[in-house]
């Protein structure tokens, strides 16, 4: 999905907190579809379209590196 509206920002973190919360809601209404989507990016660019932030959210089976996946207690 593309904006080509977009939406003049203030600062650079100004543009972290509106892609933050542009994901959250993507996750949050097509959170169902996640599984098969396997991520979700919002790229923020300027005027010349350079990425000025981008914030990503992936699914994985596998864990980051460094971490392990574990089973809540029953």
């Amino acid at each position: 999905m593309r904006d080509d509206q977009g939406e003049e920002l203030k600062s650079v973190d100004a543009a972290k907190e509106e892609a933050v919360a542009v994901l959250g809601e993507i996750l949050r209404y097509r959170g169902a579809s996640f599984g098969t989507t396997r991520a979700y990016s919002v790229i923020v660019t300027d005027a010349d379209g350079q990425t000025v932030v981008s914030v990503t959210a992936a699914v994985s089976h596998h864990p980051p590196e460094g971490r392990s996946l574990v089973e809540s207690p029953q």
